[in-house]
């Protein structure tokens, strides 16, 4: 096991990845033509699986599914392992093992997922996780694999190859991460100046400092970590009979931040492999996220609007209307927007901001045929741009708190041992006040409200009544962030 030791002396961070998710991927197949697996009832297998911290919160959300992990860190699998005993799980299972010598039978798994490791081991096994997922990929399923891209990681390469000098003779992780910390504390304060090195790795270098040390060990300190060009990658796929589907982030394969004059000039290129390799160029694209299916499959690579009838949305959307022109404009989360005067797009969007953190059918934003194909026409352009999301599978919540509120018995764990919470739409939720930390773990579904004050209160210096009204909030900030669960999900 060819770095078992090295993820043993530092472990891994474990956390959940959104682009990882059986719904994602389910849902950018389906937008291109290709009936994936449904979600609620699929095989998952995860490559370098670490802790279990992107398995087990899908283990635990999609009951009706298996789901199999492994990782050569001895340390990281007992971990994975005893939260799934904890858990009294029984549709995951983790393995210690590398993927030279790990196999699945063909055709048994429906999502392939290998985060964060194609860059970071040798070519040979690059080969072995290509072959893995063509043998173990069902026909329609769907492998998701991420990797350090080219040209943008030119300069982050050129950063690892200095540290990589610089703390040669040392030995000890401590000693190598306290080392290249310093380093790129000297070059973060020569940068300071208006410099070439300012200008060409003064924001790597910042941004590299501020991993946390299981990050910048494995990722910056890693002894392999090759980038690639998009085309080299598509190449190396094609040659096991994969082909390129999409990106993860589909946002990241949209023209729109470009000017215009680069967007006309990349629409003469009439291969959209080779646009893409094209937009890397120009993005300096340094990370990757790519889905991978059989070259078998037939795929539409032009995603056609109608297919969103059949698919539910969400989005944290904001609008306001101009007071010039009466047109309103949506604000998404990450800045994305949109503005339209047409009523049909204000009110869907308005109820899918309203809605949030739940995800309505898209279908039943629309009372006809043909209203409902202007809305799957709008949300299609939303979501190139980031402004919603999609799903095949929306996540199981509660929107409001229900009388006796619950979370799910793994985010649970994970407030009791003070770790970052996992979310029904698999994302982060850090707790970061008293009384949010106290309350999770009282959130069974046994306790209503009183029953919660009188649990709460003996640890409160404030009054009963404030500390109800602190007891909403927290309520409802736990809503928003989806993690509390329906009452009829028992």
């Amino acid at each position: 096991m060819a770095h078992a030791s090295s993820y043993d002396a530092v472990l891994y961070p474990a956390r959940a990845f959104v682009q990882t998710h059986p719904d994602r991927l389910a849902t950018l197949a389906a937008i291109f033509g290709i009936a994936a697996p449904p979600p609620a009832r699929c095989r998952v297998l995860e490559l370098g699986c670490g802790a279990g911290g992107n398995l087990l919160p899908m283990a635990v959300a999609l009951p009706g599914s298996t789901f199999v992990g492994i990782d050569t860190s001895r340390r990281a699998i007992e971990r994975a392992q005893a939260t799934t005993d904890s858990l009294g799980l029984t549709n995951v299972r983790f393995e210690q093992a590398s993927i030279e010598d790990y196999d699945a039978p063909a055709g048994s798994v429906d999502y392939v997922i290998a985060h964060g490791v194609f860059s970071w081991v040798p070519a040979p096994v690059r080969e072995r996780l290509l072959a893995l997922c063509a043998r173990a990929l069902s026909p329609s399923g769907v492998a998701y694999v991420s990797y350090n891209a080219l040209p943008g990681g030119h300069p982050r390469q050129a950063l690892r190859e200095m540290l990589a000098y610089h703390v040669a003779a040392l030995e000890q992780p401590e000693q190598r991460m306290a080392a290249a910390r310093g380093f790129l504390a000297l070059l973060g304060a020569a940068g300071e100046a208006d410099s070439e090195l300012a200008r060409t790795l003064g924001p790597e270098a910042r941004k590299l400092s501020e991993h946390v040390d299981g990050l910048f060990f494995h990722d910056t300190l890693a002894a392999v970590n090759d980038p690639l060009y998009f085309h080299e990658f598509v190449a190396q796929a094609g040659a096991h009979g994969l082909q390129y589907l999409t990106e993860a982030e589909f946002s990241e394969t949209q023209l729109g931040a470009l000017p215009e004059e680069l967007q006309r000039a990349l629409l003469k290129i009439s291969d959209p492999l080779r646009r893409e390799q094209y937009l890397d160029f120009l993005k300096e694209r340094m990370f990757r996220q790519t889905l991978l299916v059989h070259d078998a499959v037939k795929l539409d690579r032009t995603p056609q609007a109608q297919r969103l009838a059949a698919l539910a949305v969400s989005g944290p959307l904001r609008w306001g209307v101009s007071d010039q022109t009466d047109r309103t404009t949506f604000t998404g989360a990450g800045g994305a927007h949109l503005t339209t005067d047409h009523p049909l797009v204000i009110g869907a969007l308005q109820r899918i901001g309203e809605a949030w953190p739940a995800a309505p059918w898209i279908a039943e934003l629309a009372p006809s045929e043909e209203e409902l194909a202007a809305i799957c026409d709008a949300l299609l352009r939303c979501f190139a741009a980031n402004l919603v999301r999609l799903h095949v599978h929306p996540p199981r919540l509660s929107a409001v708190a229900p009388q006796k509120p619950r979370v799910s018995a793994l985010a649970r764990l994970q407030a009791a041992q003070g770790e970052t919470l996992t979310t029904t739409r698999h994302t982060g939720f850090r707790l970061d006040d008293d009384l949010g930390q106290r309350l999770i773990t009282l959130l069974d579904g046994t306790r209503d409200r009183a029953a919660l004050l009188d649990a709460l209160e003996p640890d409160a210096a404030t009054g009963r009544e404030e500390l109800a009204a602190g007891l909403e909030q927290s309520l409802q900030r736990l809503a928003g962030a989806g993690l509390l669960l329906p009452d009829d999900e028992r």
